[in-house]
């Protein structure tokens, strides 16, 4: 089974099956600012403000955070954590770890690591975008994204 599904099916033991994409990564924005927006959120997956509304309209609708009127401005909202979110991110970074034990048991601490600086070397700060990972495999439609 790949990592991914791996991922998926200790998440869902955990009572998280129903996340989705990029659920995961926006409670990590949000987590570490205490002020997170939704114009931020968009800005960061670069998508625009209203595919990112989406993106936290559906976190919001499944317990994983809450809005509130921005004091700053009030054509923002401002978006928190629940601690259903907290929880989330921590089985997640829980159920990463022991991905990566079990891993390194079946092909030892060197390959382990021979794999991981491989990996770093290929991506680098060359890391896909959200937008161009969405163009190839996802719905840009759906979540708004502005055409290059």
């Amino acid at each position: 089974m790949g990592y991914r599904r791996r991922l998926d099916a200790e998440l869902a033991a955990a009572g998280f099956g129903d996340r989705g994409f990029p659920d995961g990564r926006v409670l990590r924005i949000c987590s570490r600012c205490a002020e997170t927006t939704i114009s931020q959120i968009g800005r960061e997956l670069g998508i625009t403000r209203q595919g990112a509304g989406k993106v936290v309209a559906s976190l919001r609708d499944r317990g994983y955070v809450t809005l509130s009127a921005s004091a700053t401005d009030g054509r923002e909202k401002v978006v928190k954590l629940t601690q259903r979110a907290i929880d989330y991110l921590a089985a997640h970074r829980n159920a990463a770890r022991s991905i990566e034990r079990q891993l390194r048991t079946e092909v030892g601490a060197e390959g382990f690591d021979s794999l991981h600086r491989l990996l770093t070397a290929l991506g680098g700060d060359e890391q896909p975008r959200m937008s161009d990972y969405l163009r190839k495999f996802g719905d840009l439609d759906s979540l708004g994204y502005p055409e290059d």
